[in-house]
């Protein structure tokens, strides 16, 4: 009888074991917290030791385990082939302004207005204004939620070079006083390999400073009719596109510019093997910045304008919007959405910024300092400006940037249609040409017109 109660007994114990255990289980299924997967090109660390103390600190200020995916290269086609394969476990993905429409036309993202009216944070306009919301709406619904604040593109003079041979140069504000400055920068600069302008004329970014001279907006422009037009191919642009075949007959232009990357022109103008190119208003900084003894007395970069309008304004190019976007197959939304608002706090935009604390910087009681780490950065993780209205930097801008961001309110964003693509195709192709001599510039834009025509890029 004893024997017999023992054996029940143990038998008793062993379900209540396998029992409880099964509870455990369930207790941590529902407590434990997703692993948030994001798939990212520009933000985050700059190496795999920086990726992982930027997961662990966005990890920190979320709540979540955050793993972030980081291609080698190619990044669009890794994006497409993932979200291709199922998405893949992926909860946010990064991408830019002109990648929207086509991402939301093949339904890969979810549809997160109704997220982004319900937050505290991403509904706050004084955070995010309205006409940010705006500018990135498909049919009235949004799609996605910002990585950093967009700024502009502006001429980068390279006033190490001014100075050292004494050139007299402050803002020209025409072609011909740009023009000049190039003729004395080639005549006094004998340095093999150097040219005192460069551009990227097969990638179009850097043209609508000098296009700002006859009035002409860059990209396709839609009327109040909804009628599509390019002015940079319209008899109007002649006299910009003869400009820069000028450059480029006498030497003063580099004629690498046929086919340079913006790699490339950076590492020439970084190097004075150029003197002036168009670049982004933090670049600015990061090149002083990537100087180090050599700035400011052999190299200083320094923001322009360009050349004004007939009305004295310039007219610059202020960047896409660079996005976060929740594939349709991601099962943790919800999580996504809190990294979003994250992203936009104060100390999210630190990270994206500055960087980790502890990693890329220390934190003495409000005396903030860069580490070693921190000051390769350049305080670019991914959003030198943050999205933020309300974001403080804790460290002053880099050398130069504050002069660039100046030039912001003569910025404006180019559309970005179906089209944009075609436009790119044919417009680089013609001024290729046009500025090779290759054709007459009257002649290079009536084939430019009939190809963009078309393609129904223009009506």
């Amino acid at each position: 009888m004893n024997k017999l109660t023992g054996i029940l007994l143990c038998v008793a114990l062993l379900v209540g074991v396998l029992a409880g255990c099964g509870n455990s289980n369930k207790t941590d299924d529902k407590t434990s917290k997703p692993t948030i997967n994001i798939l990212t090109a520009v933000t985050g660390g700059k190496d795999e030791e920086g990726m992982k103390a930027f997961e662990k600190e966005l990890g920190q200020l979320t709540g979540y385990k955050i793993n972030m995916i980081k291609p080698a290269d190619d990044y669009n086609t890794v994006l497409m082939q993932k979200l291709k394969a199922g998405g893949e476990n992926l909860d946010l993905v990064y991408f830019d302004q002109s990648q929207l429409p086509d991402l939301v036309k093949q339904g890969a993202l979810q549809d997160i207005t109704s997220a982004v009216e319900d937050s505290n944070i991403l509904s706050d306009t004084s955070i995010i204004p309205e006409k940010e919301w705006k500018n990135i709406e498909i049919d009235g619904k949004i799609y996605a939620s910002f990585n950093k604040k967009e700024i502009e593109r502006v001429v980068n003079v390279n006033e190490g070079l001014i100075n050292k041979y004494g050139i007299d140069f402050k803002d020209a504000d025409t072609l011909d006083g740009y023009y000049q400055l190039f003729k004395q920068l080639k005549d006094k600069d004998k340095t093999q390999g150097f040219y005192p302008f460069n551009v990227s004329l097969s990638l179009l970014f850097d043209l609508q400073p000098w296009f700002a001279s006859e009035g002409l907006k860059g990209g396709i422009v839609v009327d109040e009719n909804g009628k599509k037009t390019v002015p940079w191919s319209t008899d109007a642009a002649a006299p910009v596109w003869s400009w820069l075949r000028k450059l480029y007959k006498e030497g003063l232009m580099d004629p690498d510019a046929l086919t340079d990357t913006t790699k490339e022109l950076r590492n020439k103008f970084q190097s004075s093997q150029t003197g002036v190119v168009t670049d982004w208003a933090a670049w600015t900084g990061l090149y002083n910045v990537n100087a180090a003894g050599s700035y400011p007395n052999e190299f200083k970069a320094v923001a322009h304008g360009g050349t004004k309008n007939k009305d004295g304004a310039y007219m610059l190019t202020r960047g896409a919007a660079s996005l976060w976007g929740i594939p349709s197959t991601s099962k943790n939304a919800k999580e996504a959405m809190k990294v979003l608002e994250t992203l936009a706090t104060q100390k999210g935009g630190d990270l994206l910024s500055v960087g980790a604390k502890g990693y890329d910087y220390t934190d003495d009681n409000g005396k903030v300092e860069l580490t070693e780490k921190g000051k390769e950065a350049g305080m670019d993780h991914g959003a030198p400006f943050p999205i933020s209205e309300k974001y403080k930097s804790p460290l002053p801008y880099n050398p130069g940037v504050e002069d660039a961001l100046g030039f912001l309110k003569y910025a404006s964003t180019e559309s970005y249609l179906p089209e944009t693509a075609d436009y790119t195709t044919i417009v680089s192709k013609e001024a290729i040409r046009m500025v090779k001599g290759e054709v007459s510039v009257e002649d290079g834009l009536k084939e430019m017109r009939e190809n963009l025509k078309a393609k129904k890029v223009i009506d």
